[in-house]
């Protein structure tokens, strides 16, 4: 599942979506598809402090987690079943970890 997170200001999201999604990719893991990606932004004007609250009443972002979570389940028994199908490459690393 691919998920864009942030607390306080919104400006430069994109910077933290990149670096946590090419980590994921760097460390092999793949993507669940379009469902399984969550997009959202919880209670961005108010404090850090009662921001869990603000989710806690956001019915409509918890059941795009819910659809997420079945995206993923999805995918997951489909990779295992040998049905998902993926893009891996053939290649050796150049510069092994």
């Amino acid at each position: 599942m691919r998920t864009r997170c942030s607390h306080g200001d919104v400006a430069g999201i994109e910077a933290s979506q990149r670096a946590l999604c090419d980590w994921l990719d760097w460390m092999g893991l793949i993507g669940a598809g379009f469902e399984a990606r969550v997009d959202r932004y919880i209670g961005y004007y108010e404090p850090y402090a009662t921001s869990h609250d603000t989710l806690d009443r956001d019915t409509a972002v918890q059941e795009d987690a819910r659809i997420a979570g079945r995206a993923l389940a999805r995918a997951v028994r489909a990779l295992r079943a040998g049905e998902l199908e993926v893009e891996r490459s053939t290649q050796p690393r150049p510069r092994p970890k």
